[in-house]
C-alpha cells in the first residue's frame, strides 16, 4: 500500500498514519523551541536534519495524495496527540469507518 499506513481499513478504505511528532516537523513545538530551525540551532549539521525532515512533510503531503487519488481517506494524527487524547482520535477513527459503512 502507499506509504506504508500504521493502520489500514480496507473495507472503509481508510489509511491511518500516526505521524512522530519530530519526524514529521512538529517536534519543535513539543520541545519548546520557537521554529524547527531553532531545535536545530545549536547541532553540528542543522541543513541536514532540516532537509530531512521537509523531505518527510514532502512525501507526506505526496502520499495524502496518491491516496486521495485511489479513493481512500486519509487519516493523520500526531503521536502526542494520541498521547493526550487517545480515546478521542479512536472516535475520530471510528467516526470515519463508521461513515463509510453507512453507519
Amino acid at each position: 500500500m502507499v506509504g506504508k499506513p500504521d493502520i489500514a481499513f480496507v473495507a472503509a478504505r481508510l489509511a491511518v498514519f500516526v505521524d512522530g511528532d519530530f519526524w514529521h516537523g512538529h517536534g519543535w513545538r513539543e520541545r519548546g523551541f520557537d521554529s524547527m530551525e531553532a531545535q536545530f540551532a545549536g547541532h553540528a549539521d542543522p541543513a541536514k536534519w532540516q532537509a530531512k525532515i521537509l523531505r518527510n512533510m514532502e512525501r507526506d503531503v505526496a502520499v495524502n495524495g496518491q491516496l486521495k487519488d485511489m479513493k481512500w481517506k486519509v487519516y493523520r494524527v500526531l503521536e502526542s496527540r494520541v498521547r493526550r487524547e487517545v480515546e478521542v482520535v479512536g472516535d475520530e477513527v471510528q467516526a470515519i469507518v463508521d461513515a463509510a459503512r453507512g453507519v
